[in-house]
């Protein structure tokens, strides 16, 4: 009898330890230790490696980040932080090529909490700008602090030093419910010191519907041009580049209801911009337009549902990449640039499927349009 217990035990055992290895073995290494392999530098190179951390010695300062070469929506985030006296910085989910990492995806703040005594929205743990930490967790500057992010959309939840300092919906709070669902991991430099290691991931299934990417960023496949005169239409860097005049480059395919979006620079006082629901150009039946024209005094700055809603804010700077969110559903229109709604209606004046088309409209500018992509929306409440 004490045998056959010994065995049970003994394969229980085994069990056990087979079933914490196989949970341990679906995490991996984000970071080697050795070099940057996996990650990316975006502005100043204020990271490194040192003795077998992941190092940002704070001379970059914002807007220096480093992200990871992949692009993440639901995981499982591990990490391990030191800061020095009166340090900060933060770690950034969602984040996106382009745009403020903080508005357009989510920030997860760290920082030397020595100087405060209350939890309040720049503690460590904080949901940067929108949420402080439940309470404060983290240790004094120069120690080591342990982190664990889960993200499954639309759960959120923080732990740190295995205290939970954020457990959330983020649908359930307006200012982060229509942040990226998706994008890259990053850490900012923020002009101090900052250490990690053991830096780890678990990948979660994916929750959202596949993007149709709109441009293979080598030749116009999927697309038409359309010239009301001699503009410029052009594939450079992998990037469509138009440019000098008047025209359009039109997708052979149409969509009625979907979320669109794409990262776009233009210089100065150019004008141009992206039209829905689009049949012709002649006979005139172009849908609706978003409006490109970073002129904060236009009838139409950028952002605008033309001449239906005007944008009400125009949170970028002209000559600087930013992310154009658009959302379309029956008669209801969303506009987010940089990550803030700047117009929004529910009278689309076209509500049927059309083509998306580019707009140039301006001699002597130029507009480029990074990785345009759209998801179509099969049944959706607008309200939502």
């Amino acid at each position: 009898m004490n045998r056959v217990l010994s065995v049970a035990c003994l394969g229980l055992n085994f069990l056990v330890v087979f079933c914490f290895t196989a949970q341990a073995a679906e995490f991996t290494p984000l970071f080697n230790g050795q070099d940057l392999s996996g990650w990316v530098r975006e502005g100043e190179a204020g990271f490194s490696w040192q003795d077998g951390m992941l190092f940002c010695n704070g001379s970059g300062n914002e807007p220096t980040w480093l992200r990871s070469e992949k692009q993440y929506e639901n995981f499982i985030l591990r990490l391990e932080y030191k800061l020095g006296v009166y340090g900060e910085g933060g770690v950034f989910l969602h984040a996106p090529l382009h745009g403020r990492n903080s508005e357009v995806g989510f920030e997860i703040q760290v920082s030397d909490d020595t100087r405060n005594i209350r939890p309040v929205e720049l503690s460590s743990g904080a949901v940067f700008g929108v949420l402080p930490p439940r309470v404060q967790s983290s240790r004094p500057f120069d120690s080591w602090n342990s982190m664990e992010i889960y993200f499954n959309w639309p759960r959120l939840r923080v732990t740190l030093n295995d205290v939970i300092v954020q457990d959330l919906h983020v649908t359930d709070h307006p200012e982060l419910r229509e942040r990226l669902r998706s994008g890259y991991l990053g850490f900012q430099d923020r002009g101090k010191p900052t250490a990690y290691r053991n830096i780890e991931i678990r990948e979660l299934p994916s929750t959202m519907p596949p993007w149709q990417s709109l441009f293979n960023g080598h030749d116009f496949t999927g697309w038409f041009k359309l010239q009301e005169d001699d503009a410029s239409w052009t594939i450079d860097d992998g990037d469509i580049l138009a440019a000098d005049g008047n025209g359009y480059l039109v997708t052979e395919e149409q969509y009625r209801d979907f979320e669109f979006e794409t990262y776009l620079r233009s210089s100065h006082l150019a004008n141009g911009g992206i039209f829905f629901r689009w049949k012709s150009l002649v006979p005139k039946d172009r849908g609706f337009e978003i409006q490109i024209e970073d002129i904060r005094d236009s009838n139409n700055p950028t952002g605008s549902i033309y001449d239906v809603r005007r944008s009400r804010e125009m949170p970028i700077e002209p000559g600087q990449w930013y992310l154009m969110q658009v959302r379309v559903v029956g008669n209801y229109g969303q506009v987010r640039v940089n990550g803030r709604t700047v117009a929004e209606t529910y009278e689309l004046p076209v509500n049927r499927a059309g083509h998306v088309a580019l707009q140039m409209h301006r001699h002597g500018s130029w507009i480029r349009f990074r990785e345009p992509r759209i998801r179509r929306i099969e049944t959706l409440n607008a309200a939502d």
